[in-house]
């Protein structure tokens, strides 16, 4: 019984683990847009209503537009890294769960991946294409029948013979 809480312990540790490595991998070596850095004090602040012409109040809008444009272009690049990040690896971690006998070790990358996946598609589902969506999904459920059967599978084949 102790044992399996350990092996318990441990697979869920991989499990939490994974796609915060991941998350944390993709925002160390490829950081988010600090929003900070595209808005300056001038486009933020109103200025006073005395001060300012039409044309002036409708370049410091079209400013805001275009700085907000290229904000919002810079996150969704960053966005697509940790998705094009997040699934493969999870992907990875699914199959490598599989021909791992280690009894945490296995079950953990195979958490593990599943979790990172779901990170992968949580944090960017808005920004992706339907056939990036459809192509990726179908990879994903291929990969966790692959897994379930060859896991699953061979384990029923097992105590068959054994019977």
């Amino acid at each position: 019984m102790f044992m399996k809480g350990i092996n318990f312990a441990i697979a869920m540790g991989i499990a939490i683990l994974l796609p915060m490595l991941v998350f944390y991998g993709v925002k160390t070596f490829s950081p988010a847009p600090n929003w900070d850095d595209y808005h300056t004090s001038q486009l933020i602040e109103k200025p006073p209503a005395e001060n300012i012409t039409p044309e002036k109040k409708a370049e410091i809008n079209k400013q805001r537009e275009e700085a907000s444009a290229r904000f919002n272009a810079a996150n969704k690049q960053h966005q697509m890294r940790l998705f094009f990040t997040a699934v493969p690896v999870g992907l990875i971690a699914v199959i490598a769960g599989t021909f791992i006998r280690v009894p945490a070790l296995g079950p953990g990358m195979v958490f593990g991946g599943i979790v990172t996946l779901v990170e992968g598609y949580l944090f960017n589902w808005p920004e992706l294409s339907d056939p990036i969506k459809f192509v990726s999904l179908l990879m994903a459920l291929i990969v966790l029948g692959i897994t379930a059967y060859r896991r699953l599978g061979s384990d029923e084949k097992k105590k068959a013979l054994d019977d």
